[in-house]
């Protein structure tokens, strides 16, 4: 078995149990606390030391070989999930027990996200790095599809206890696997980071991001994107389906499934055509990525006096479409981001960029909340993604006009 299969074996593993714990955490909180605004007050305390400490933990993992990182994480997330299934077991459902495990549960988890991510640009020869993530794409998907079902399942019939303690067994099988990949990397050791100090790091990455003008682009377009479209999920897709179309609640989750089968199709197309480049159009997709959107905000406007599941169904035919579009976009751009970014600084930048999506996300979500309030949540989708696209023109305006000249010259040759 080859080092990069060890590592999607283990990620499968800790990706199933991630996925588990969003899903049934909540639903504990609620029945602990008996209080939406304390279950939110809850998430809101213990994702803030996480996200606060991410550009540290960029850092500090420099100094360290990967492997040994993400194994050390996946192995702490085992031991802080026994710990706390042997004590909801024993009944200790203190409210400062669950805080302290979400708060360590959450930082692990990033360490281990950041760790693993560059461990993948080790393993994966630059040649072959959108190829790989295709199949990592395809994998995460699969690996979250039945989570929350399962997750639901054991908590509804077995406690809440069970669910942690089947985590604690999934990052247990994964920290095992973590172990039989060879300790090899490409860049030859850290020894000049290691003496670097953690502000001059720092410095570093906020240097390197700022003065590559290909990778400050990316970066700013992912904000702009985090900004107007990461608040689908949460604001725009409910506001239509059931706000508008009063479709049930139980048929929803129908719209996540059908974008994950568009990623897993996408992740599945771009393994089987490596050889193309999909960077070289990545202005394209961008711009089609944000069309799909629009097209699902002018159909929710025209097709008001449809029948409601007619428009559901072709919504769920957009979604398909829409999850197929954004990995052709986010496998290139990752690929892009790990064979620019030296391996010595990447996790200090996957670091920043995580740190800064998670800062404009709730931002983006408060806006996009207000604002379709206001007017709808369809015509905020559209007004959104118009936003985005002229944003696309404008960062790469340049190629957009050499392939508009490029074009202008074909006709005129074929109408001589």
């Amino acid at each position: 078995m080859s080092k990069i299969e060890y590592l999607f074996i283990s990620r499968c593993l800790s990706e199933f149990a991630g996925a588990i714990l969003p899903v049934v955490f909540p639903l504990f909180i609620l029945k602990t606390t008996h209080s939406l605004s304390l279950s939110g007050l809850f998430f809101t305390i213990t994702m803030l030391p996480s996200v606060l400490l991410t550009p540290a933990m960029g850092v500090w993992i420099e100094k360290y070989e990967k492997k040994k990182v993400t194994f050390f994480s996946v192995l702490t997330l085992a031991i802080l999930c026994s710990i706390e299934s042997m004590l909801l077991k024993f009944g200790r459902y203190d409210f400062i027990y669950l805080v302290c495990f979400a708060i360590l549960v959450a930082i692990f988890s990033m360490m281990l996200d950041l760790s693993s991510k560059v461990l993948f640009t080790e393993l994966v020869d630059e040649s072959e790095l959108e190829k790989y993530n295709g199949i990592r794409s395809i994998l995460d998907n699969l690996s979250v599809f039945g989570a929350p079902m399962l997750g639901t399942l054991v908590y509804g019939v077995f406690g809440f206890s069970s669910v942690i303690l089947i985590l604690a067994i999934l990052y247990v099988l994964a920290a095992v696997v973590i172990a039989f990949i060879p300790l090899e990397s490409k860049n030859g050791g850290n020894d000049q980071i290691v003496e670097e100090s953690f502000v001059q790091k720092f410095r570093i990455g906020l240097h390197f991001i700022r003065t590559e003008k290909a990778i400050l682009k990316y970066f700013l377009l992912i904000m702009a994107l985090n900004f107007f479209v990461a608040s689908s999920e949460e604001v725009t897709n409910p506001g239509i389906a059931i706000q508008k179309y009063h479709l049930p609640t139980s048929i929803f989750g129908l719209v996540s499934i059908a974008f994950s089968i568009g990623v897993i199709l996408s992740g599945i197309f771009i393994a089987k055509n490596s050889k193309i480049e999909f960077r070289k159009h990545i202005s394209k997709l961008f711009v089609l990525n944000s069309l799909v959107m629009v097209l699902i905000g002018f159909s929710s406007v025209f097709l008001i006096s449809f029948n409601a599941f007619v428009f559901f169904g072709l919504i769920l035919f957009f979604e398909v479409l829409l999850g197929f579009i954004t990995i052709l976009v986010n496998v290139p751009m990752t690929s892009f981001f790990q064979s620019q970014v030296p391996l010595n600084i990447q996790s200090r930048f996957f670091a920043l960029l995580s740190f800064s999506a998670n800062l404009i996300v709730p931002l983006g979500i408060l806006y996009t909340g207000f604002l379709a309030s206001a007017i709808g949540a369809d015509v905020t989708y559209i007004i959104n993604n118009i936003l985005v696209i002229v944003i696309v023109c404008f960062a790469f305006w340049k190629e957009i006009g050499r392939g508009f000249r490029a074009f202008l010259l074909k006709k005129w040759k074929m109408s001589k």
